[in-house]
């Protein structure tokens, strides 16, 4: 019986279960399940900017602290990797596994003995150490040991390139403070009878060595660099070889806007396929015309004749044309901005329209930097607006590499909402901004202050106060009696117990740093050093006396 109960009671429940089907596996990129996630991810705004999170006390406020606090990081990981290449017995007893090369660091080429071999030479060249390469060649050469033809064409390129320089800070890839701070725009002139020269004379002359030619010497320009380039194009055009369309590049970037028209007709005779590039040295070379009617025809005429190429242009002709379009600071007229926020809004448009925004080129960042600034110089709010939207969205990869460049865009949108704002929003927004993205600045801090005055918000008087300790601005009376009074304003009984609190504990803050710098203004002029004391007795005296039912 209990048998029976059983067997029955078994197929009674397995009749129930369902079936379970394994579904096959979905097939996904890499990345697909990285970019699901970072699809639900978005920007913390109550805390600092990623490169600066530490220990709250020590997060930087202001641009140049930012600038201090960056380099001292990137220094301290300088300094680590020097001491593992000069003391590698101290990792003799490394045995991680797997072993990662980067976090071993080694000797560059540079400081390395090297007998003069092609394959030292290549090294050299795959790391980019050009100085060392170059005399790496001279060695090999003065052994009388031949060069093959392919690792003399990659010294070539490198050279003319970077004309016989190391690559500059702006290229280091692993040492972003050097590359943020230290970037030198300015190109060194061409190196005239240098090596480049001599390899060029050395390889075989084909439209490839030329065009690369032509390229560098345009690239470093000088007077003797853009005369050799425009001989060397002759010679192609003399030999039946076409250049390429970096060599015509390179040629109009150096030449009048009548010269490259003509350049333009050539690449147009030898059906050469123009680039993004080709339109961007068109208008950097551009007569700027004086009617801004004038202006407004040929940029449309010059992007109408590249659509027909199927060129479409990138962020970077975009700052270049509103550049172009915008009037000069002396000759400003309210009737002038009207083309160029017509363009503007096109472009912006034209933005919000694309599904995704991708870097084309190094400069596309220096676009949105531009349209903040006109937009803002012309009064359309709706515009910035747009604008900063466009920049924050996701589908936007342009983003500044540079954090003092985002600096500047968000103190140039902070500003100019700072007018337009009502308070609370304003305070919202300032919150987010400072010094996440945007440091403190004195001029931001008294606009802020001058709307307070009128109407007193206690929660953003208090950033405001706090934001000034920051950038040390307490030991200039004129400012300290703007925060006095501005402390005064103050509905106090309207305030909860625990704002009561944080406004005198603010009150005393104040006090106590103002004393200070009295007692160091007095020890300075007692060691009759010269100085202009903001900060005096009677000063404190008057703060006191006014928050005397506060502070005692």
């Amino acid at each position: 019986m209990l048998r029976n109960f059983v067997i029955q009671t078994n197929r009674h429940c397995t009749s129930t279960i369902p079936k379970i089907s394994v579904p096959y596996a979905i097939k996904r990129t890499p990345t697909e399940l990285l970019e699901a996630l970072n699809s639900t991810v978005g920007v913390d705004k109550t805390a600092s900017h990623f490169a600066f999170i530490d220990d709250p006390i020590t997060i930087p406020s202001t641009k140049f602290r930012k600038q201090t606090y960056f380099q001292a990081k990137e220094l301290g990981k300088r300094a680590a990797r020097h001491l593992a290449s000069e003391w590698p017995t101290l990792f003799m007893y490394d045995i991680d596994e797997p072993r990662l090369p980067v976090f071993r660091p080694t000797l560059p080429l540079s400081m390395i003995h090297f007998e003069g071999t092609e394959e030292e030479l290549v090294k050299m060249i795959e790391a980019r150490e050009i100085k060392t390469a170059v005399e790496c060649y001279e060695k090999i050469r003065a052994n009388g040991v031949d060069v093959s033809d392919k690792v003399q064409m990659d010294l070539f390129k490198l050279i003319v390139y970077y004309n016989e320089n190391d690559i500059p800070y702006q290229d280091i890839e692993k040492f972003p403070a050097l590359r943020n701070f230290y970037s030198d725009k300015l190109l060194p002139l061409w190196n005239e009878q240098g090596l480049a020269e001599l390899l060029f004379e050395t390889i075989k002359k084909t439209p490839e060595t030329y065009s690369i030619m032509i390229a560098g010497m345009c690239k470093h320009a000088s007077s003797y660099s853009a005369n050799r380039a425009k001989e060397l194009y002759k010679e192609m055009l003399e030999n039946n070889m076409v250049p390429c369309i970096e060599a015509f590049n390179g040629l109009i970037s150096i030449s009048q806007n009548q010269d490259s028209l003509r350049y333009l007709e050539q690449i147009n005779k030898y059906k050469i396929q123009p680039t993004v590039d080709t339109m961007n040295a068109c208008i950097m070379v551009a007569k700027k015309l004086d009617k801004m009617k004038s202006r407004l025809d040929f940029i449309q005429r010059l992007i109408l004749e590249f659509r027909f190429a199927n060129v479409k242009p990138n962020l970077y002709t975009y700052h270049l044309i509103l550049n172009y379009l915008t009037p000069k600071t002396m000759k400003k007229k309210p009737e002038d901005y009207k083309f160029v926020i017509s363009v503007l809004d096109q472009i912006v448009t034209d933005l919000e329209m694309a599904n995704e925004i991708k870097i084309e080129n190094c400069n596309d960042s220096e676009f949105f930097k531009t349209a903040i600034n006109v937009a803002a110089d012309a009064n359309n709010s709706k515009l910035v607006e747009r604008i900063e939207k466009i920049y924050s969205d996701k589908k936007n990869t342009v983003k500044f590499i540079n954090f003092q460049d985002e600096d500047n865009y968000y103190y140039k949108y902070l500003i100019y909402n700072i007018i337009k704002l009502p308070l609370p929003e304003l305070e919202k927004l300032y919150k987010e901004l400072v010094p996440r993205v945007c440091g403190v600045y004195k001029d931001t801090l008294r606009l802020l202050m001058d709307r307070l005055f009128s109407a007193p918000r206690w929660s953003f008087i208090k950033r405001v106060v706090e934001d000034s300790f920051t950038i040390n601005v307490l030991n200039q009376k004129s400012f300290s009696k703007d925060i006095r009074k501005l402390l005064l304003s103050v509905e106090v009984h309207s305030l909860s117990s625990e704002d009561f609190l944080d406004y005198r504990g603010t009150l005393l803050r104040c006090l106590d740093i103002w004393s200070e710098i009295l007692q160091k203004n007095k020890k300075t002029v007692s060691n009759y050093v010269l100085i202009l004391p903001n900060i005096d007795d009677e000063f404190i005296t008057e703060t006191k006396k006014a928050f005397s039912k506060y502070i005692n």
